[in-house]
């Protein structure tokens, strides 16, 4: 019996250390790509295609175990995906140059990651190899950070990619603290969040928003005395912080600037309303065509086409622009479901990890990427599937 126990958690190991390869390797691919100024060259093509290697061999490991547990799963997830992608090709032919672009990172990252996720049994396995990857980027991330800040590597005006980066440990270590209020822990999330709001963009700030508010609705439910003053105290820094936030803000901002950053994310907060970086006329756009065709939509990948090229930045408005109307409502009300009922159902540690990923995963679907070629969506998607039982 134990010899069994012991395989089962060898499997989830090898099935989470491959989930979660992707978030270290990537990690280390572009402080080497920033380090050595290889973005955008053939040496960086290079680096890519090793990464890429290395993640694609860690998930091969794992495959057998995969298919042993979800089989008849996996077939039928990529008949049906090879079917919606055929049908999309002979009906919304004017999107074959989009579509062609999506088909390696939907079926060799996105459907994986969800079949992979959707195996996996122990998530308490799951969250200690998620912990460890979260301690990689973190490392990778603050040497990054402390080569931009001495000007021995450049990262351009912000960087999205490192910002979106860092919510691993950022989210890992927030959850901790809030659960525990060690030191240690809020180190390392005031160092992520640092990096975050120097190098970044506002959008993983959002996430982390997200996360603390699911967390912190959670907690009230569970209070001690203990908890209770340091919740106190905490909300009483935050309340002076919003009084003083402007103030805060520039005193930043001058700290970075001495260091040669400028913060583009600071820099829009202070200008003391919502920015959109233009994300309202592509939703407008996109909208007038899901309208124009309200009963089957634009199709896969149709905000491409008619955004030249631009993914509609809101995941949302691409559902409903890939399906129409009516499937797309369908797609959108079975997701929000699946969340409400995770949300609702669970306790503790596997909450933690539901709020984790709908942070991850999901949260920044909102305003950037696009659900059809980012893992971490799909991430999410398969643990909560599992969970809720719905597939």
């Amino acid at each position: 019996m134990d010899l069994i126990i012991d395989k089962s958690k060898l499997e989830d190991k090898r099935i989470s250390i491959a989930i979660m390869s992707s978030f270290a390797i990537l990690m280390i691919q572009y402080l080497i790509l920033v380090y050595f100024n290889f973005i955008d060259t053939s040496k960086g093509e290079i680096v890519q295609l090793i990464s890429k290697g290395i993640v694609g061999f860690l998930y091969l490991l794992a495959l057998p175990i995969v298919l042993k547990r979800n089989k008849i799963k996996f077939i039928g997830l990529y008949f049906i995906a090879s079917f919606l992608f055929i049908c999309n090709y002979f009906f919304f032919n004017e999107n074959y140059i989009y579509i062609k672009s999506i088909i390696l990172p939907f079926f060799f990252t996105g459907l994986p990651s969800y079949i992979y996720a959707y195996s996996i049994r122990d998530w308490d396995i799951f969250a200690e190899v998620m912990r460890k990857a979260g301690n990689i980027v973190f490392i990778v991330g603050t040497i990054l950070g402390l080569l931009v800040v001495t000007g021995n590597a450049s990262i351009g005006t912000y960087s999205m990619s490192l910002s979106y980066y860092m919510l691993l440990p950022s989210i890992i270590y927030m959850n901790d603290f809030l659960d525990k209020m060690h030191l240690k822990s809020g180190v390392i999330l005031g160092v992520s969040l640092l990096i975050i709001l120097a190098l970044g963009s506002r959008g993983a700030l959002m996430c982390i928003g997200a996360f603390a508010i699911l967390k912190l609705i959670k907690q009230v439910s569970r209070l001690t005395y203990k908890n209770i003053m340091l919740y106190l105290l905490l909300f009483f820094v935050i309340f002076i912080s919003l009084i003083f936030w402007d103030g805060i803000l520039e005193y930043i901002y001058n700290f970075l600037l001495r260091y040669g950053i400028k913060s583009r994310s600071i820099i829009l907060f202070l200008q003391g309303e919502i920015y959109l970086s233009g994300r309202d006329i592509l939703y407008k756009n996109v909208i007038k065509e899901i309208l124009n065709n309200p009963l089957l939509g634009i199709g896969l990948s149709g905000d491409r086409r008619v955004l030249g090229g631009i993914y509609v930045h809101n995941i949302f408005i691409e559902i409903l622009s890939n399906f129409g109307v009516v499937l797309g409502s369908y797609i959108i009300i079975l997701l929000i479901y699946v969340v409400i009922k995770s949300l609702l159902r669970e306790k503790s540690r596997k909450y933690n990890i539901i709020i984790i990923w709908i942070s991850i995963g999901f949260i920044h679907l909102l305003v950037s990427s696009s659900y059809l070629i980012d893992f971490k969506f799909w991430i999410f998607l398969g643990l909560l599937s599992k969970n809720s039982k719905v597939t």
